[in-house]
């Protein structure tokens, strides 16, 4: 195919208006000519004309171009029944999506109508920002400190405990000298669009996502270390045999020793999920109980009670929020759109039948709001911003 050629059909299909048969013939081109360097390379001109701010990663490899074209067009198939219609969401995505530094495609459930899929999709959106390092602390006397804009340096005392915020979105509890310990309880609650890191007077580290909270102890006593939480929230435990550490949620508790692991507990969300990287953790809710090993994944269904263990969980992705990241594997808009609502501050309404769409890729959690609508506006959703409302339209 002429250099001219490629030149125009990519160009017509980052701008959304490439036809069934001008999409049918950059799909068998590309799959017929997997090596040549021509179409990442006028892929990557293309786009600093779409979106000059985004620079464009290196020229992909033929070996991921494999994996987003990995089956053959057919001849036989006739273009009214759609064609390659199931390839046109990966052509797209390998357009707009690249150019993010990330990879990802739509999962379609049951067949579209092609018209819909060759509408332009523009996302025109007054833009919202990404969550931050934010949280709020309230201590023992019931006075509260907010973390983003209190500074660096020693924020209390209490019970010869100090509560100290370092610039990196961290607050630290040191105990002092045995004698002058008198536990009282802090919590700390990040509000939707905030996270924030704790280190704990054991050296435990927790991290805490959107809409989500800590009750915990200025300093540890007795015989476990226990705390309390909401949302979602991650722990690297500090070993120590003699006094287990002990995660509460309602009803559900999670003991260790020492270990690190993901507890996701939204009320929001219809399963609680504890995912164990290291060590070993046992989750009781009831009169259930499961001992977890390294990549198993604890799922309670707060309706119900039950409990179930799941072998060789992607750690990754439930891991993703804290590394960066949105990951989602086969994913419900909806269930997206739960986890776009608590980082960018924003509610979200549905009109019409705009729920249809599972979804799988990897989008970082740093990019305006915009980055991402426009991300999901490839499956043919459409997307409005009214204040601070993302509104839903198919």
């Amino acid at each position: 195919m002429p250099d001219e050629r490629i030149e125009i059909l990519i160009g017509k299909l980052i701008g959304g208006t490439l036809n069934a048969t001008e999409r049918r013939e950059l799909a068998e081109w590309v799959q017929l000519n997997p090596d040549d360097a021509r179409f990442p390379q006028a892929l990557e001109r293309a786009w600093e004309r779409f979106e000059p701010e985004q620079p464009m990663p290196e020229v992909i490899s033929d070996r991921i171009l494999g994996n987003i074209f990995p089956a053959t067009v057919s001849e036989d198939e006739p273009e009214e029944s759609g064609g390659i219609a199931w390839l046109w969401p990966k052509l797209v995505a390998a357009a707009l999506v690249i150019g993010l530094g990330v990879y990802w495609w739509a999962s379609y459930r049951g067949s579209r109508d092609v018209a819909q899929q060759e509408r332009a999709v523009k996302v025109q959106l007054a833009d919202i920002p990404p969550g931050g390092n934010k949280a709020i602390l309230t201590l023992g006397d019931g006075s509260s400190i907010t973390l983003d804009s209190a500074g660096n340096g020693v924020l209390a005392s209490q019970g010869g405990t100090s509560v100290t915020q370092s610039g990196k979105g961290q607050l630290v509890y040191k105990s002092g000298g045995k004698d002058e310990i008198v536990p009282v309880f802090n919590t700390v609650s990040t509000p939707k669009g905030g996270q924030f890191h704790i280190v704990l007077p054991d050296g435990t580290g927790v991290w805490l996502n959107a809409a989500s909270s800590l009750r915990f102890p200025t300093a540890f006593t007795g015989k476990q270390r226990s705390v309390e939480i909401t949302g979602e929230v991650y722990f690297e435990v500090a070993h120590n045999r003699q006094m287990p550490f002990v995660v509460k949620n309602g009803p559900t508790e999670i003991t260790v020793l020492g270990t690190h692991f993901n507890v996701m507990a939204y009320d929001d969300e219809k399963i609680m999920r504890t995912t164990l990287l290291e060590g070993a953790v046992k989750v009781t809710r009831g009169g259930r109980q499961a001992l977890l090993a390294p990549g198993q994944q604890a799922r309670i269904s707060p309706a119900t009670g039950s409990l179930r263990v799941v072998d060789d969980v992607d750690t990754g992705k439930e891991l993703s929020w804290k590394n960066g990241y949105f990951q989602f594997e086969d994913e419900s808009l909806e269930s997206i759109m739960r986890q776009v609502s608590r980082w960018y501050d924003v509610e979200v309404r549905y009109e019409g039948n705009s729920k249809g769409e599972n979804f799988t890729g990897r989008l970082t959690r740093n990019s305006n709001v915009s980055s991402v609508l426009k991300i999901l506006s490839l499956s043919g959703v459409k997307f409005r911003i009214e204040d601070k409302t993302i509104i839903v339209t198919p």
